[in-house]
């Protein structure tokens, strides 16, 4: 009896195995016959921070998840809040603190994935400027204020001791960071802080680096995922598809240096090998092969605000924050297999 029901085990685990196996096949068929739902998704900042939905993209993951995803760039974390909450861009990658903000001011805007979650940035300077206290009277930019590069430039002048807007001046100059940059070289400013690519054509430049990534402190949501509440409630299996890409799409950024150098090369404009192997080594590894919203960098976000914002001192991470989205996946175990070695 004991050996006849083990047989009958084996058997029942087979059939089971084969019935998973026949349901992948039908998801892969449905997925290659039906047509592809249609979705905007934004980008906030021509940084390698955001190469996680471009490396997507470009593999064809969205569309082995069902969607046809249409990317646009949108300058900066507040425009991309903005662009999300009028419903033109359903999901984004939106730079720091400007959901958060939405949030806080009654707006329906929740965080569902955390991509990079340090304040990974580097203050590039002119050559004159050797130390802190050589800015003082000098002008140093930002893409729009509210956003990650302001507020990591306004956190490191207060580190050292100095007032933005009265000791260093704080602009904003639109257009990304090569724009940025280009303003440093001419002159019209001092100084920018900076991720790769930039900080490494500025090293080519002779530009100085100030301050360095550990400079800054640090958790914080530099690069969240966003979308509405109501977007969640209303097309969930949607944005299932879209994370479902996502972390395929970070695997392929972990494991696929080549590929995602080349993807690099399309969004930035920039060919420099140097430069794409820099970039690709610092960030990299920065992004979670499990994506969760990251609430100790929402918790420094809201210390942040505190400061401004009553309604910021008596809240609480996780109402920003929709962890489920990423927890189905992991606990589901596709995340895991992605990584699984092949014997």
């Amino acid at each position: 009896m004991n050996d006849r029901l083990q047989q009958m085990m084996r058997r029942a685990a087979a059939a089971i195995c084969a019935l998973a196996a026949l349901g992948a096949s039908a998801m892969n068929a449905w997925s290659a016959g039906a047509p592809l739902e249609k979705i905007i998704i934004g980008w906030s900042a021509i940084a390698g921070s955001q190469a996680p939905v471009w490396i997507t993209k470009e593999a064809g993951l969205f569309e082995k998840n069902g969607l046809d995803a249409t990317l646009i760039y949108i300058d900066g974390g507040s425009k991309a809040t903005q662009a999300l909450l009028s419903g033109d861009v359903p999901i984004a990658q939106i730079g720091g603190n400007a959901p958060i903000v939405a949030r806080l001011r009654g707006a329906d805007v929740t965080i569902i994935a955390g991509l990079t979650n340090i304040l990974a940035y580097s203050l590039v300077v002119v050559p004159e400027i050797k130390k802190p206290e050589d800015l003082k009277g000098k002008k140093l930019s930002v893409s729009r204020f509210g956003s990650n590069s302001d507020y990591a430039t306004r956190k490191i002048l207060l580190k050292w001791g100095l007032r933005p807007d009265i000791d260093v001046a704080v602009l904003q100059i639109p257009g990304g960071q090569p724009a940025r940059l280009a303003a440093v070289q001419s002159r019209q400013i001092h100084g920018m802080v900076a991720q790769p690519p930039v900080t490494n054509l500025a090293r080519k430049f002779n530009l100085n680096i100030l301050a360095r990534p550990e400079d800054f402190g640090g958790a914080y949501p530099t690069t969240p995922v966003s979308t509405r509440v109501s977007f969640i409630k209303q097309r969930r299996e949607t944005v299932t598809k879209f994370m479902r890409a996502m972390v395929e799409g970070i695997h392929v950024y972990k494991t696929q240096k080549e590929f995602s150098k080349k993807v690099y090369a399309k969004y930035i404009k920039v060919t420099d090998p140097d430069v794409l192997e820099d970039s690709y080594q610092f960030f990299a590894p920065l992004v979670p092969a499990k994506p969760y919203p990251p609430l100790d960098g929402i918790k420094e976000a809201l210390l942040e605000l505190s400061e401004g914002d009553p309604k910021a001192r008596a809240a609480q991470p996780q109402e920003f924050a929709d962890m489920s989205l990423v927890k189905e996946l992991d606990e589901s175990g596709f995340i895991d297999a992605l990584y699984k070695v092949k014997k």
